[in-house]
């Protein structure tokens, strides 16, 4: 049965899809976690100086670590957190200089900051918070391996040839803490691993690996990732979606459809109307579905809502009881962010 189901469901995509239009949304998630209204500048700091050892060298001789490689790659961290804090401005990221040492380890949390010290930094770059990047720890794993590929020669007979397959992983351990000067609290201590694959090919090992990223750029890039996925724990992001609807029947949808490629949603919306008021059922429900698109597109939630309420209950449309779902949960997010950013007026 639940095998059928699967099917039933894939089948179900595979007909909507080969049935249908689309377009890009960008889209404003919610933070995961809500800060205090009165933070609105938070300082960066990099606490992941230890102190010099012989082990803390042998570690880099046997990891092949070049030359300050995470010190600069936690100030990747740090541009990754910036950026997406200036997508939405809840917060001003600064950036700064202070490098700070800590107990803590590669893998383990320091003992907190003396609050004296969060009193000092703040009070120099007059923010309200500070985020101390504490662990850091990074790697890049290489692999290759050759794959037989079957060709043709110049006589068109089929031969086969090695192409050399060479994969790398890009991995950091990183872990933050966020802490609220004022309330003199941490608000946040978030530990996590974050990794990107690469891959590449060529005809010998060597020209595999030159087409990969070095060491240094893919540890960078991880990085910057990984700051600014944090960053939506405590602010909001942006995140691009793809809405599908129904372009056929061509000759009741078509206009409609031709309208929204151009921008004309309004248009495309009163050419869908005629066809819920006059078209065969399967044809209203597809025809209220893309109007609820449309409303979706021209920003009212509540009215994209109600069609696609009506394309399932007096239409019976599948798919709209999904996209009914679907708005819900945006219309819960969307209140989310307004709360979220009303904070920072």
């Amino acid at each position: 049965m639940k095998k059928k189901r699967l099917l039933a469901a894939a089948v179900t995509v595979f007909l909507l899809f080969s049935n249908s239009a689309w377009v890009n949304l960008m889209l404003v998630r919610p933070s995961e976690i809500m800060l205090p209204d009165y933070i609105k500048t938070i300082a960066i700091v990099d606490r992941t100086r230890q102190e010099e050892s012989p082990r803390n060298k042998f570690e880099q001789v046997l990891t092949g670590e070049f030359f300050q490689q995470d010190e600069q790659a936690v100030l990747q961290v740090a541009e990754g957190f910036i950026s997406a804090c200036a997508d939405v401005e809840r917060y001003f990221a600064v950036r700064t200089e202070e490098k700070l040492s800590s107990d803590g380890s590669k893998n383990i949390f320091p003992s907190t900051m003396d609050w004296n010290d969060v009193t000092d930094i703040c009070n120099t770059y007059q923010a309200d918070a500070i985020l101390a990047i504490e662990i850091f720890d990074s790697d890049f794993i290489v692999t290759h391996s050759p794959v037989k590929i079957e060709t043709n020669n110049e006589f068109g007979l089929p031969i086969l040839r090695l192409e050399y397959h060479a994969a790398g992983v890009a991995v950091i351990n990183f872990g933050i803490r966020l802490y609220d000067v004022s309330g003199r609290i941490i608000l946040d201590e978030y530990q996590t691993t974050h990794r990107l694959n690469f891959e590449a090919q060529g005809g010998t090992i060597q020209a595999a690996l030159n087409q990969m990223l070095d060491k240094v750029q893919a540890i960078n890039r991880v990085s910057y990732d990984a700051g600014f996925i944090y960053a939506s724990r405590i602010t909001p992001t942006y995140y691009r979606v793809t809405r599908y609807f129904y372009d056929r029947p061509k000759k009741k949808l078509g206009l409609g459809v031709r309208m929204s490629e151009v921008a004309d949603w309004n248009g495309a919306i009163d050419a869908w109307m005629e066809v819920v008021h006059t078209g065969k059922r399967k044809h209203a429900g597809r025809a209220a579905f893309n109007i609820a698109v449309a409303c979706e597109v021209l920003g009212d939630l509540e009215l994209a809502r109600e069609w696609a309420s009506r394309a399932y209950v007096e239409f019976r449309d599948r798919e709209a009881e999904d996209y009914h779902d679907v708005l819900s949960n945006r219309i819960r997010e969307e209140n989310m962010v307004e709360e979220q950013l009303l904070s920072k007026e």
